[in-house]
């Protein structure tokens, strides 16, 4: 299991600091220096303990498929150490949420990435103003000036973003806690899943506050910003 969870927090990291920065549009916002060098000293302190606790804490144990009726899992079941059924079920369910969690928020930063690719030079056409286009999306000028002056906004109109404004945001949350599951709630995993909550919900609720006042034509059963019939 530690070896499978060492890849899992891996992945997710490949991916965000070499695939996303690869595939992010030229014309993104800049980001502050402050930002990145706090998102830098979060990272190497959580990946540190992450790897410290996988590789030199607790052993987790084989990840099985098979379980025996005795509650153990087949390949442990003649060993006093071995991990229970319980534990063994935990970690699938986590392994399955964790990439759940990760097909969401690879999805839904897919739509808003390809969103703002229409630059503010692009003219604006009736199929773009009635949702129409083919990312699902509405094409406003939140200056309510001309097009080819003021950058452009989108109301982006896919099945994730149905409920919620910011479903990149609770995709990741799934993900981390996917992850803590399938690490059996290890206290690493679970302070990383509480600062990943801690960070992105007041950012869900800050972009779901400011779509709300750009945009009248907002969708009305989009009431919340990261987690439906939470927050």
């Amino acid at each position: 299991k530690n070896l499978v969870l060492l890849l899992l927090f891996t992945l997710h990291y490949f991916n965000r600091a070499v695939i996303y920065p690869l595939r992010m549009n030229s014309n993104s916002h800049e980001v502050p220096l402050i930002v990145i060098i706090s998102a830098m000293t979060v990272t190497t302190v959580n990946g540190y303990l992450q790897c410290f606790y996988l590789c030199k804490g607790v052993s987790l144990g084989e990840l099985t498929v098979g379980v025996g009726l005795d509650g153990y899992t087949r390949s442990n079941r003649s060993t006093a150490s071995g991990k229970s059924w319980g534990g063994n079920l935990l970690s699938w369910l986590g392994i399955v949420t964790f990439f759940t969690g990760m097909g969401i928020n690879l999805h839904s930063d897919g739509v808003l990435r390809k969103l703002r690719r229409y630059g503010p030079s692009m003219k604006p056409t009736t199929q773009l103003k009635n949702y129409g286009n083919s990312f699902g999306a509405a094409l406003i000028d939140s200056n309510g000036g001309n097009f080819t002056t003021s950058k452009p906004y989108y109301i982006p109109h896919t099945p994730f973003f149905r409920y919620v404004s910011c479903p990149n945001f609770a995709g990741e949350i799934l993900e981390w806690f996917g992850f803590a599951m399938a690490s059996e709630f290890s206290y690493p995993s679970v302070a990383f899943l509480v600062y990943t909550a801690a960070n992105l919900i007041p950012r869900g609720v800050a972009h779901h506050e400011w779509y709300l006042r750009k945009f009248d034509n907002y969708p009305k059963e989009r009431r919340w910003a990261v987690i439906p019939f939470v927050v």
